[in-house]
């Protein structure tokens, strides 16, 4: 009942935003809800470090951390990619889908647009947990505080997704782009059920800290909501990695061709409406980039639907 009433209040801040945006106008406080968008991940991220210094003895627990976040990232893009091959070829050359020129940039530029981001948003999550570990600043925190923020972003991602104007009209004629987020879900679930022979997890937490299928900020910040801050902390890591994953995951696909689509778009799971999308338009053609937005949307929605089924 408590999880019914977890979901129905993120529905809610969800629902309220999507609404908010149709009486305002679509084109009314665009750069806002993006704005807003960006500084409530911040804030959320680092209480998310905040929340994970309390708990006891977490300096001896960061390397352990990080080598089952990379397990579990390679273990669910295994999986995933697996899923999409097999069940994607033969309908993808139904529709053929045309292979962009790819342009060569500087290899130092390229790298550091893959990173910068993620090196961002790790400095504000380490700076949480550094000050909580360290200095007596944040004794007022109250879990409690990333709940209302996480509300708060919800509202203004709903305010996002109706000034983004998406329209589907057509994508359902082929069956595999329809399919796409099944594949994702199937493929990481897949690669979950190896985690425990790895990691000290069990295949119901790896299954909820893989469903964040790349939205690394609100995976981790759902599951430290939840109550369990250290899992938190590794599903933020993993999908982190996912996402990162995918940058070269995408372009190596790109290049073995147009059977790869199915491959690469569900290795960037929910990224694939907007991080993502360049790259997936760049070597796959403009042609695949409503698929891709259908596709990150859809896996987007999931994510707070079905983290809180695990926990």
């Amino acid at each position: 009942m408590d999880t019914l009433w977890y979901l129905g209040r993120l529905a809610l801040a969800f629902a309220a935003g999507s609404l908010s945006a149709t009486l305002l106008g679509r084109h009314r406080f665009v750069k806002t809800a993006a704005t807003m968008q960006m500084v409530l991940v911040w804030l959320l991220l680092f209480f998310m470090g905040v929340n994970t210094a309390s708990i006891e003895d977490i300096g001896s627990q960061m390397a352990s951390i990080g080598l089952s976040a990379l397990i579990i990232t390679i273990l669910a893009l295994a999986g995933t990619i697996a899923v999409a091959l097999l069940f994607s070829p033969r309908a993808s050359d139904e529709e053929p889908i045309a292979i962009a020129k790819r342009k060569e940039g500087s290899l130092l530029r390229r790298l550091w647009d893959i990173i910068k981001e993620p090196l961002t948003l790790i400095a504000i999550v380490i700076s949480g947990l550094l000050l909580g570990l360290y200095t007596p600043l944040f004794t007022w925190f109250d879990n409690a505080m990333i709940s209302s923020l996480l509300y708060v972003m919800l509202f203004f991602v709903g305010m996002g997704m109706v000034q983004r104007k998406i329209s589907f009209k057509g994508l359902f004629a082929n069956k595999t782009l329809v399919f796409l987020p099944l594949f994702t879900i199937a493929g990481t679930y897949l690669g979950a059920l190896a985690v425990p022979f790895f990691t000290p997890y069990t295949v119901k937490e790896a299954m909820g800290m893989l469903s964040g299928f790349g939205w690394y900020s609100l995976s981790g910040i759902l599951i430290s909501d939840l109550g369990y801050p250290l899992l938190g902390s590794v599903s933020f890591l993993s999908n982190l990695l996912r996402e990162s994953f995918s940058f070269f995951l995408i372009p190596l696909f790109g290049r073995l061709g147009r059977r790869y689509y199915p491959a690469a778009v569900c290795s960037g799971g929910a990224t694939t409406m907007d991080v993502t999308l360049v790259l997936l338009s760049g070597h796959f053609g403009m042609e695949t980039m409503v698929a891709s937005i259908y596709h990150g949307v859809v896996m987007s929605m999931v994510v707070p639907l079905l983290i809180p089924l695990f926990f």
